[in-house]
């Protein structure tokens, strides 16, 4: 059998820690089926910045607006709790998830 690959994502939320939970489980069952096993980390808006700047960070689910400049992919997951839009929003996360692991395979 194949080695999964691994995406490592920030979900981010306003208070760092119950919409993040959430966003976690959703994203697991989003890239499971694409052979990923994803790390998700879950943090407060301002935490982001620095996280990505240590680097090893794929891209970002978020549910806040998140200050500074950030380098990597950013997904906005509100539609991944409230459900309008998020056929949309699944679509999205698959195709970025899809792009990173494709950059990292060649």
């Amino acid at each position: 059998m194949a080695s999964k690959s691994s995406l490592t994502v920030l979900a981010v939320c306003g208070s760092g820690v119950v919409s993040s939970s959430m966003i976690a489980q959703k994203l697991e069952d989003i890239l499971k089926p694409l052979g990923v096993e994803p790390h998700v980390i879950g943090l407060l808006p301002t935490s982001v910045q620095t996280y990505i700047e240590r680097g090893g960070i794929d891209f970002v689910v978020s549910t806040s607006p998140i200050p500074g400049t950030i380098t990597v992919p950013v997904v906005k997951g509100v539609a991944l709790l409230t459900g309008f839009g998020e056929e949309a929003c699944i679509a999205e996360i698959t195709r970025v998830a899809k792009e990173i692991l494709a950059k990292k395979a060649a």
